[in-house]
């Protein structure tokens, strides 16, 4: 299956050079390079926890969603629901429910979704796993600039030979 991979892939301690691009509160714009890949991504964050984009290869977006008050074992599967404003995120027809892998206090997934144009017009983030829901407001102005931000970030990992970071 994808999704443990993906987790189990994104948890292994390599040596990994991190640049952040833009820094707001609330927001973070990272690029991360290790000896044979590129990415980025871009959290949003406040008092009760975050959520990661990071953009993995054309057209997958692993989110991983951190609450400081969910306890999950490690590869923990579960169902996961996300909202970005108004809009359930799904990747499977009308069903809002995705598959996702819990650990400590992370679930993460992955989704076909482009998140940028979602995430644009947001007020809000929120995920719904069985141990309760998690919400961020988000700041419609932090957020064009860190998108923007984000983008250039992949734009610049492409120019270099790494297509897996963008999500056009």
């Amino acid at each position: 299956m994808i999704i443990p991979m993906l987790v189990a892939s994104s948890l292994f301690v390599m040596p990994v050079k991190d640049t952040v691009w833009w820094e707001t509160p609330g927001g973070q714009v990272t690029e991360h390079q290790d000896d044979s890949d590129r990415s980025c991504s871009l959290m949003l964050y406040d008092d009760a926890g975050a959520v990661t984009f990071k953009w993995i290869d054309p057209g997958t977006v692993l989110i991983t969603a951190i609450d400081w008050d969910w306890q999950f074992p490690d590869n923990w599967k579960m169902p996961v629901a996300i909202q970005l404003g108004d809009v359930w995120l799904s990747n499977r027809g009308d069903s809002a429910v995705i598959e996702a892998v819990g650990h400590g206090n992370a679930v993460a997934f992955a989704t076909d979704r482009v998140a940028d144009d979602l995430l644009r017009p947001a007020d809000h983030i929120a995920v719904k796993t069985t141990n309760g829901e998690m919400s961020i407001k988000l700041n419609h102005a932090k957020v064009d600039v860190l998108l923007s931000r984000a983008r250039k970030c992949r734009d610049a990992a492409d120019s270099v030979g790494h297509p897996a970071t963008s999500n056009k």
